[in-house]
């Protein structure tokens, strides 16, 4: 699946705040559940940006993953590896 890249602009406080993937879909926010709940991940997922490229919430090693959910848009760090394989990157 390709993923698109977006601005720094996008992923803000209160969109990382408002994001409920994990309770939405009743899953834990654990490597293997996360991995284990891509397909869910992949169909809501509009975009991603570098951690270190974050302005709020920068994170090394992670990447910020953008979701539309009832048309809110939310956003929450994977690591890199979470990112990797749920992307097929």
């Amino acid at each position: 699946m390709k993923i698109h890249k977006l601005n720094v602009d996008s992923f803000s406080w209160s969109r990382w705040r408002a994001c409920d993937i994990f309770a939405q879909f009743n899953f834990a926010c654990r490597t293997y559940d996360i991995i284990k709940m891509r397909k869910i991940i992949r169909k809501y997922a509009v975009g991603f940006i570098d951690g270190k490229d974050l302005v709020c919430r920068k994170k090394e090693g992670h990447v910020g993953v953008m979701f539309l959910i009832n048309e809110v848009f939310s956003w929450c760090h994977l690591t890199n590896e979470e990112f990797e394989k749920i992307f097929e990157i």
